[in-house]
């Protein structure tokens, strides 16, 4: 999967927590962009995913108030598998407090 797909599809999946970054290519008049950066944030983790010249960088951080408390460098498939095991978390944590909501003001 292109570093392109990937964060058009995240953009359109987590609107709410998905930082997307592009660059120009190409000469003055191309209207061509590419990936530079991917964030998404999830509660207290941050995955970030990074065009480093010819290579991909992915992280995964946890940030408390805006720290980061620690850094773990993954390899592009952990990453995609973390992020998505982060995201079934939230989901879960969501449709919990949805559900004790919706009792509390029955």
């Amino acid at each position: 999967m292109s570093i392109d797909v990937l964060g058009s599809q995240l953009e359109q999946a987590l609107p709410g927590n998905t930082i997307v970054e592009r660059r120009k290519v190409g000469g003055f008049r191309s209207k061509r962009r590419v990936v530079e950066r991917i964030e998404v944030t999830l509660g207290d983790e941050r995955f970030e995913l990074r065009r480093a010249g010819g290579a991909v960088q992915s992280t995964r951080q946890k940030v408390v108030r805006g720290i980061t408390l620690s850094r773990q460098e993954l390899a592009l498939s952990a990453w995609i598998s973390e992020l998505g095991a982060a995201v079934a978390r939230t989901a879960e944590v969501s449709e919990h407090d949805r559900l004790a909501l919706a009792e509390l003001l029955a």
